[in-house]
């Protein structure tokens, strides 16, 4: 002959297998991008063990020796064909990152007649956080919710639960959802993690609900949920007053760079027993706003991490007030400041992302959880956005330790 067109195969034709290979699999399984408010996605492709290219070979022998070579690409297509599906489909699925906070200082000032406290803190979102993934439910009566750790109540007594009833409540909005919550954030440790879930819920309720409600509206609403979640829709660093609900924004430039560690015992410092060990008579009178303005002009260091709250959860979980003594005096300068955030019962340290050594060496502290932290922000009609550094670690993808 004078001619030949031959076909070479790189790899079995695609077959689909339902599976999700751990190579070789196309680059689309279902999954969209979503501006910087996480990720969306429409029905899921079935996954394909794949070919990465098609060679077709054409020979001339005869007139002139030359081969002349095609390849054609099947993943090109697909992604094509997957970006214009993208975006024409409506937001169905959502991952959206569920940061915690730190109390930088945090005052108590006077005892409410409803019976809560007025406070004055400094808060600071971190990054370390959760990870919530929600689906659009064909049911329209119920949420369901699922999480990666035992002992989380799955229904309304849940404020991702919550916070959902709460936006139907005020919208007339009837979505409801398949929830799974990926928890890294301790429980009891005075992070927020779970007034932060709450707040994740409400912007991610009304990104399916086309944005009819304004960040103001949801930081209003989200007092009803509980008293640290308003906090969440500033823009990451704000002074709170009230009994936390009264945000107020607070540029930061300062602190964008500084790391922390954040070390907690396994044992929990119950809010309420923490409230009702509290001596208003002996907190501390330093002016809030004098040490706002100190961290402005100078950063943070000891004398301005005053918290009001660390007497009475040291007296609630006696073993806490060693632990942060025993940080402090192995300090060598790596640490600005060392304190306690919340009600309890994480330890922050300010400075360095390391641990000191006797949290490892000693049998006391062979449960503490540990992770590495810094301070994040966000932009104004933007969730927070997982930094990469909290993926890139050489201690775990989570940038967190958890020894059993």
């Amino acid at each position: 002959m004078a001619s030949s067109c031959k076909f070479l195969l790189t790899q079995p034709l695609p077959s689909c297998n339902g599976r999700n290979p751990s190579s070789n699999s196309f680059r689309r399984s279902g999954s969209c991008s979503f501006g910087n408010h996480g990720s969306s996605s429409i029905k899921p492709i079935p996954q394909f063990r794949r070919t990465p290219f098609v060679k077709a070979i054409h020979s001339d022998t005869k007139k002139t020796g030359k081969q002349v070579e095609i390849v054609f690409d099947p993943d090109e297509r697909i992604n094509k064909l997957a970006d214009e599906v993208d975006g024409e489909a409506g937001l169905n699925r959502l991952t959206l990152f569920s940061p915690c906070k730190i109390n930088v200082f945090l005052r108590i000032t006077s005892k409410r007649e409803d019976g809560f406290h007025d406070l004055a803190s400094l808060f600071h979102v971190i990054s370390l956080g959760d990870k919530i993934k929600f689906s659009l439910s064909p049911s329209k009566e119920k949420d369901r919710l699922s999480t990666n750790v035992p002992g989380v109540p799955l229904d309304d007594r849940n404020l991702i639960i919550k916070a959902l009833n709460l936006y139907r409540k005020k919208t007339g909005c009837d979505n409801h959802f398949w929830i799974h919550l990926d928890k890294k954030v301790p429980t009891g440790a005075g992070l927020g993690g779970g007034s932060s879930n709450a707040a994740t819920a409400l912007w991610a309720a009304n990104q399916f609900n086309g944005c009819v409600a304004r960040e103001k509206d949801l930081l209003e609403w989200s007092s009803e949920i509980g008293s640290d979640v308003p906090f969440f829709f500033s823009q990451g660093a704000a002074y709170c007053t009230g009994r936390g609900e009264v945000v107020e924004n607070v540029d930061m430039p300062i602190l964008s760079d500084i790391p922390m560690v954040l070390i907690k015992p396994q044992e929990a410092c119950p809010t309420a027993e923490v409230y009702k060990c509290l001596k208003l008579d002996q907190t501390n009178k330093a002016d809030p706003l004098k040490l706002l303005e100190k961290i402005l002009g100078n950063g943070i260091s000891q004398d301005v991490c005053i918290n009001d709250l660390e007497p009475p959860a040291f007296e609630v979980l006696p073993p806490l007030k060693r632990l942060k003594q025993q940080i402090i005096a192995a300090n060598r300068g790596e640490y600005n400041a060392v304190f306690m955030s919340g009600s309890g019962s994480t330890i922050v340290g300010v400075g360095s992302p390391d641990p000191p050594q006797f949290v490892y060496d000693d049998d006391e502290y062979s449960n503490v959880f540990l992770s590495e932290a810094r301070f994040i922000t966000r932009k104004t009609d933007q969730w927070y956005s997982e930094p990469a550094s909290t993926t890139a670690s050489g201690l775990t993808e989570d940038f967190s330790r958890q020894s059993e």
